[in-house]
């Protein structure tokens, strides 16, 4: 990314965005031409609008073609979900005795705890607004879409949120609910393959130019005042990877924090978040690995977490001189497997949030 402290000459246009927390003027310069661009916006928009209109036509079509309009995913040996087109996300515990003859939510045992994660009930379907096309540099990735209608949560006294991210894979024959994930409390995140609204324009890769832009930081009051940790008032235990765990014992309500001592030159560079984050997995595992890191006290004190157990764990990672550098979210699969990942939503990192399907 260029910076540039002057105006550029030849500005046709500009535009502002956000990257890691940080507000940008971003200018392209040379001849943009305008009406390009807004041939792009109107082919966009309608093909946003018929991909959306072939989505919400699913359940019908389904049901014509006596075909599942209900997607199951049962990966998990303690929570099931269930996908409906036309109906709710639903999250449950077991399945009834009629499984694979049924096409609705009728393969859900009533008996067992279950909850609404999300519904299309009452969807506004003229509502475009609410999808977003994510792309790369290689193309369209996937169309997302936040649907509200959940049960009450009992930690947060609101709806259960849900963001599914409608994805395209050839490997697969058929529709398909690939996973769903609690990404912060009762705030879901769903993965579904439908071959259907794959054939649409919006998912072909549009045709490129490469323009130079120029891009200058936009300071405000809370940027230039970097919150800051009393490196002094935690304990600090070496993970390796020039991490380290730092735990207020004086205050055990305090969640734990990470702190590294590599020299950050630029924290806004994505190849700088993405080794810290690499970096603060390794360290985790290692953590696990040393048997240093105690289950929650609501779930089983005294025992440590081990490789074989399934966790999601939020918290902060500081740099030299206790500057706060951005908050991640460290996840753990039964096999082992240890991921982190970069998190924006502005919830306080809390430590442990999930362990072995249970909510904390």
């Amino acid at each position: 990314m260029a910076s540039n402290l002057t105006e550029p000459s030849g500005v046709n246009s500009s535009v502002k965005f956000k990257h890691f927390d940080q507000l940008y003027n971003c200018h392209f310069v040379g001849n943009v031409d305008q009406r390009d661009l807004s041939t792009s916006e109107s082919s966009y928009q309608s093909d946003l609008e018929s991909t959306v209109a072939i989505l919400w036509s699913l359940g019908e079509t389904y049901s014509k073609q006596n075909k599942m309009k209900c997607l199951y995913q049962s990966s998990s040996d303690y929570w099931k979900y269930c996908f409906c087109l036309d109906g709710n996300i639903t999250q449950f515990r077991g399945f009834n005795k009629l499984f694979g003859v049924s096409t609705d939510t009728s393969l859900i045992d009533p008996d067992k705890p279950f909850f609404t994660l999300g519904s299309f009930e009452n969807a506004n379907k003229k509502d475009y607004t609410n999808f977003n096309l994510v792309s790369n540099y290689d193309g369209p990735v996937y169309l997302e879409q936040t649907i509200g209608g959940g049960d009450i949560c009992d930690k947060t006294g609101k709806q259960r949120l849900s963001t599914i991210r409608y994805r395209c894979d050839e490997t697969y024959p058929g529709a398909k609910l690939l996973s769903v994930r609690e990404i912060k409390t009762c705030r879901y995140e769903v993965q579904v393959y439908l071959p259907e609204i794959c054939s649409s324009p919006l998912f072909k890769s549009r045709p490129s130019k490469q323009e130079q832009v120029f891009c200058d930081i936009e300071y405000t009051a809370a940027s230039l005042k970097p919150e800051l940790l009393d490196i002094k008032s935690v304990n600090l235990i070496p993970l390796g990877y020039s991490v380290y765990l730092g735990i207020d014992e004086a205050n055990r309500d305090r969640p734990n924090i990470l702190i590294t001592n590599k020299r950050i030159p630029d924290i806004n560079s994505s190849e700088i978040v993405h080794e810290l984050l690499g970096d603060a997995a390794k360290a985790f595992a290692n953590l696990i690995s040393k048997s240093l890191i105690f289950h929650p006290h609501q779930i089983e004190p005294g025992r440590y977490v081990s490789g074989k157990d399934s966790f999601t764990y939020t918290t902060s990672i500081f740099g030299v001189g206790g500057i706060h550098l951005f908050d991640m979210m460290i996840l753990q699969d039964e096999n082992g497997k240890v991921v982190a990942q970069l998190i924006s939503d502005g919830s306080p990192p809390r430590n442990f949030i999930e362990l072995n399907g249970a909510e904390l």
